[in-house]
C-alpha cells in the first residue's frame, strides 16, 4: 500500500466529481503522484490534460479555461519557487471571482525549516488572494474512513468561489500502487449546489438615470442588463463595445468633455461592474447625485465599495414611465462625436487598426482583449456590435499572462482571436511553447507593435528624463521573428487592407499578425488631436 498514490486518486476522482474537467500540468517530480493520476484520468476520457513548462504560462491557461468554460480548472505544480509563479494568475481570479484550483505539491511537513531540498513553506503562499488554503496530507498508516475524510475536505473548498489552493504534502515513494484498506469509492458526499444571491427591489428611480457598464459586467449577461435599460429608461455606456448594440458608442469620448458631461449629467446612476477603464466615465459618475452599485465582489472582495444602494446581483424593476427626450440626448451627442471619429480612423494608426479588427472579426468569435492600450482604443473608437464574446483580464489589468489567458479560452471556442500589445506579447511569449502532443486551438493574435509601451507617451509622465530607458522600454525585436522561433506563423502588415486580408484568411491553429505601427508619440499626438477635435 501507498498512500501517497492513494491520496493522489482520491483527489482528482473527488475533483472530478465536483465538476473539473482540464487540467494544466507544469512538470516535476513532487507532483508525479497527481500528476500520473489526471494522466489515467485523460486517458480515460474524464478530463482534458494540457503540459506546459511554464508554471506562470499554465496557470494563466487555465485561468483562460476557468474563464471560457465557467468551470472550475486545475494547475498544478511541483515544490519550491514553482508554486509562486502560480501567484499573478490566482490573483487575477481572486479579483475577478474565478474559480481556479491550484495544486502545489509539497515534501513532507518535517522537512520545512531544515533547509532541505525545493523546500518553502507553501502553507498560505497565496494569503488572502485564495478563498481555501488546503495542507493535505496522508497518513503514515492506512486507516478507515481516511478517504471520506479527504472527499469531504476536498468538496466542502470548492463549494467557495473564487481561486482555491490545495498543497499536497507527497511522502516518497512517489510512485506505487493503489491498493487501499478500504475501496477507493467510499465516502463520495453529496455536491451542493451554490446559492445565487438574491435580487432586491430597486431603492430609487430617477427618468434622467443611466448604467454605466464596466468591462467584465460582473459577470451579468448583457441581455439582462438590456432588459433593465428598457424597463427603466436608462442608456447604457459601457466600457466594451463590443458586448451590444444598445450601448452608447465612444463613451469614454462622448464623457471626456466637461461641457457633454454637464449636458448629459445624471441624477442617478447604476454601475455594473467595476469601473477600471477612463477617468471621464469616474468624472461622470461623481456628477450623479445618487449612486447604485451592482457587484457580486462586493460580499467579499470588493468590500470596502460605496454607494447610495448597494445589490449583489441585478435589482428587481417594474417597467417605469421613461422620458424619451433623455435618451434621445445620448443618441444625438454620441452620434456627433462618432461622425467626427471616423474622420479619424482612415489613415495607418493605432485606433485605426484596432478599429478595423474588431469591425471585421465574423460573428459568433470569442475576442480577448490585452490591458492597456488596446481595450482602451476598443472602449473609444469600436462600434458597438452584439455577436462577439469579449473576454479581458480586468481583475487587476495586468499585462502578464495574456497569452496563455487567450489559449485557455480559444481551447474552449470555435474561433477565437485576441489583440495584444508587444510588451504584453513579450511578457507570456512562454504561452506560445507547445509540446508535439498538445492541442493547438484555432486563434488569431493581433499584436500591436509599437516597440515598447506607448500607453506611457500618453500619461504624465511623458519626456521626463530617462523616459524612454525606464517607461518606454523600447525592445528592438521583430514580433513575427520571436512567434516564429516559437514554430508560430506570423505576418507583419503596414496597411488597413493588408490587415483585412489577413482577418479573412481561413486557418487552423494558432496565428499572429504583427501591426508595425509608426512611433509612440506620433500615437500620443494623434489621440490628443482627436480629444481636441472633439472639443
Amino acid at each position: 500500500m501507498n498512500p501517497t498514490t492513494v491520496l493522489a486518486e482520491v483527489i482528482v476522482d473527488q475533483l472530478i466529481l465536483n465538476g473539473v474537467r482540464e487540467v494544466v500540468v507544469a512538470p516535476g517530480s513532487r507532483n508525479a503522484p497527481i500528476t500520473m493520476a489526471f494522466f489515467r484520468a485523460h486517458q480515460a476520457g474524464r478530463v482534458r490534460l494540457h503540459s506546459r513548462i511554464d508554471e506562470r504560462s499554465a496557470a494563466f491557461l487555465a485561468l483562460g479555461i476557468s474563464k471560457a468554460s465557467k468551470l472550475p480548472a486545475v494547475v498544478i505544480c511541483t515544490s519550491g519557487s514553482a508554486a509562486a509563479n502560480f501567484h499573478p494568475a490566482i490573483l487575477e481570479a481572486h479579483h475577478s471571482d474565478i474559480q481556479l484550483i491550484a495544486i502545489t505539491a509539497d515534501r513532507p511537513a518535517r522537512l520545512r525549516h531544515t533547509g532541505a531540498n525545493q523546500t518553502t513553506n507553501q502553507v498560505s503562499i497565496f494569503g488572502d488572494a485564495v478563498n481555501v488554503s488546503l495542507d493535505i496530507f496522508a497518513p503514515a498508516k492506512p486507516e478507515v474512513g481516511q478517504v471520506a475524510k479527504w472527499r469531504a475536505e476536498i468538496s466542502k473548498a470548492l463549494f467557495e468561489n473564487g481561486p482555491i489552493h490545495l498543497n499536497v504534502q507527497f511522502e516518497e515513494p512517489l510512485l506505487g500502487d493503489l491498493e487501499w484498506i478500504e475501496p477507493l469509492s467510499n465516502g463520495i458526499p453529496e455536491v451542493e449546489e451554490k446559492i445565487e444571491a438574491l435580487a432586491h427591489p430597486l431603492g430609487k428611480f430617477e427618468t434622467h438615470g443611466v448604467i454605466l457598464v464596466g468591462h467584465d459586467r460582473a459577470a451579468i449577461p448583457m441581455t439582462d442588463i438590456e432588459h433593465l435599460s428598457e424597463n427603466l429608461g436608462w442608456p447604457i455606456l459601457s466600457e466594451d463595445p463590443l458586448s451590444s448594440e444598445k450601448v452608447t458608442p465612444h463613451a469614454s469620448l462622448l464623457l471626456g468633455n466637461a461641457s457633454r458631461r454637464e449636458l448629459l449629467k445624471p441624477k442617478i446612476a447604476m454601475v455594473i461592474g467595476r469601473l477600471t477603464l477612463s477617468r471621464s466615465l469616474n468624472s461622470y459618475l461623481d456628477l450623479a447625485d445618487y449612486k447604485i452599485i451592482v457587484d457580486l465582489r462586493i460580499a467579499e472582495i470588493d468590500t470596502a465599495r460605496s454607494g447610495d444602494e448597494i445589490h449583489l446581483t441585478l435589482p428587481e424593476v417594474t417597467p417605469q414611465k421613461i422620458d424619451p427626450e433623455w435618451v434621445k440626448l445620448f443618441v444625438k451627442s454620441s452620434a456627433e462625436i462618432h461622425n467626427k471619429v471616423l474622420a479619424h480612423l482612415n489613415g495607418w494608426s493605432e485606433p485605426a487598426v484596432v478599429n478595423e479588427f474588431v469591425s471585421q472579426l465574423p460573428g459568433e468569435s470569442a475576442l480577448f482583449v490585452a490591458s492597456s492600450r488596446p481595450i482602451r482604443d476598443i472602449e473609444s473608437f469600436a462600434t458597438p456590435r452584439s455577436d462577439l464574446e469579449t473576454f479581458a483580464n480586468r481583475g487587476l489589468a495586468g499585462i502578464d499572462g495574456n497569452i496563455s489567458t487567450a489559449t485557455g479560452i480559444a481551447l474552449n471556442r470555435k474561433k477565437t482571436f485576441a489583440v495584444i500589445g508587444d510588451l504584453a506579447f513579450l511578457h507570456d511569449v512562454n504561452g506560445l511553447l507547445l509540446g508535439p502532443e498538445e492541442v493547438q486551438p484555432d486563434l488569431i493574435i493581433l499584436v500591436v507593435s509599437n516597440d515598447g509601451g506607448g500607453i506611457f507617451s500618453t500619461l504624465p509622465q511623458n519626456g521626463v528624463a530617462g523616459f524612454e530607458r525606464i517607461f518606454g522600454t523600447p525592445h528592438g525585436r521583430s514580433i513575427a521573428q520571436v512567434a516564429e522561433s516559437y514554430g508560430i506563423p506570423a505576418i507583419e502588415v503596414r496597411t488597413l487592407e493588408a490587415l483585412g486580408a489577413q482577418i479573412a484568411r481561413d486557418t487552423k491553429g494558432i496565428r499572429v499578425i504583427v501591426a508595425l505601427m509608426p512611433d509612440r508619440e506620433s500615437n500620443a499626438k494623434l489621440l490628443k488631436q482627436i480629444s481636441a477635435d472633439l472639443d
